[in-house]
């Protein structure tokens, strides 16, 4: 039974000597097995009083009490070897020697990475929740306990202890996040919240969750990390109002141009068509402004400024139709395409497809490899030639857009009805 063991295994006497001892022994005496038995362990390691072991033995043997230690090995280096000592009645001692150096490497690496993971944890502020479902019992981190402004443990532990803590209509929000994840069949939750402190400070947290479920897809545990980002609210916050001031003045600016223009042209020193023209290049822009004041000012959807360059020239009756995938442009090439769709309609309505009432207009685009291609084309229109000489709306078309988005714009002039094709690649 005792050669069967698979770890060094021996057995002292009363007078401390090896009365038995497994093969596996040998490299640990480093002599013979025939040689050990008979000797005592004093002979055999004449400097183990130097070591903790003895006590160990001593105290199994005088006190009849087992015990273990974990020592490095003395004959193996870079290994650690656990000693298991038991009294064996009036007999004497048993000694087992186990290697465990990849359960000691296993503990000090998880060590490491726990350690790791409490400086990240720390460093970043990150509050972590562990929710048991079945007993309604929640662990929370020091971290989260601070987010909430409470001491250290001074959470309760309880649903209703989170709960009472979070404003109520962010908290029906909260579960509403929940129930959507479920019903969806998603095992992630995000969602932003208020809580009271416990000094009456109202803090936003922005909460990711994952939800686990037992082997009957019943959810049995919530596990989360919470993070305080109410700095990061007030930020945006400001960043809204100074847009809205922005937007604002940039409104009255073009206002103030506007008053002025038709101050300085009504005296009819220029043609009341050039004041038109330049009345509506200045609402184009205005209407360029409000699709990118709508996304914070980074970029404007082609869809929406195609709707909104069009709608006061669109006769209605299904005669100007635009179609294409969700594209956005950065502010710059916006405002350059919402120019563009102004001259474009503005000429239909005057000279192309809108001055007849059978005429229509079609604005499709694709984007294929961060490839932009838009068409303009009319249709049921007056016979349309090659002008002489291009005006300034052409080269704006053909120059100035073309510069913009840094691509190529070509403008046809086909018999059936004028062409605008716009190719670029987007960034």
């Amino acid at each position: 039974m005792v050669s069967g063991i698979g770890d060094i295994f021996y057995v002292l006497d009363r007078e401390w000597r090896v009365a038995l001892a497994n093969e596996m022994s040998e490299p640990y005496f480093r002599r013979p097995l025939a040689e050990v038995l008979g000797m005592s362990i004093w002979d055999i390691f004449p400097d183990f009083e130097k070591s903790p072991t003895p006590a160990l033995l001593r105290r199994a043997m005088d006190e009849g009490f087992a015990g273990s230690m974990i020592r490095p090995s003395r004959f193996q280096p870079g290994h650690f070897h656990e000693c298991r000592v038991a009294p064996l009645g009036d007999e004497g001692i048993t000694v087992c020697v186990v290697d465990v150096t990849e359960r000691m490497l296993a503990e000090a690496e998880l060590r490491e990475s726990r350690d790791r993971l409490d400086l990240a944890v720390g460093a970043h502020a990150l509050g972590i929740f562990d929710s048991d479902v079945v007993t309604g019992r929640t662990k929370w981190s020091a971290e989260l306990e601070a987010i909430f402004g409470l001491p250290p443990d001074g959470f309760g532990g309880r649903k209703e202890d989170f709960e009472r803590r979070v404003i109520a209509e962010d908290l029906a929000r909260l579960h509403a996040a929940t129930d959507a994840a479920l019903a969806a069949g998603r095992d992630l939750v995000d969602c932003e919240f208020r809580i009271i402190r416990e000094d009456g400070a109202i803090r936003w947290v922005d909460a990711s969750a994952r939800l686990m479920f037992d082997a009957n897809g019943e959810l049995v545990r919530i596990v989360g990390i919470n993070v305080d980002v109410t700095d990061r609210k007030a930020a945006e916050e400001h960043q809204r109002l100074l847009i809205n001031e922005l937007n604002h003045r940039v409104k009255n600016t073009l206002a103030i141009v506007q008053a002025i223009a038709w101050q300085s042209l009504r005296a009819g020193a220029f043609d009341p068509a050039a004041q038109a023209t330049f009345e509506g290049r200045l609402m184009a822009l205005a209407a360029a402004h409000d699709v990118l004041t709508d996304a914070n000012w980074e970029s404007g959807s082609i869809a929406r400024i195609v709707a909104r360059a069009m709608a006061p020239h669109d006769p209605g009756g299904g005669r100007v139709a635009a179609k294409g995938p969700t594209v956005n442009l950065d502010p710059k090439a916006a405002v350059a395409l919402a120019l563009a769709m102004h001259e474009l309609a503005t000429n239909a309505v005057k000279y192309g497809a809108l001055s007849a009432s059978e005429g229509r207009v079609d604005i499709g685009w694709t984007l294929k490899d961060k490839v932009l291609e838009l068409r303009w084309r009319e249709t049921g229109g007056p016979a349309v030639s090659e002008p002489v000489q291009r005006g300034f709306g052409a080269r704006l078309l053909t120059k100035g857009l073309a510069e913009e988005l840094g691509g190529e714009v070509r403008l046809d002039f086909d018999p059936g009805g004028v062409v605008c094709s716009i190719a670029a690649r987007l960034g």
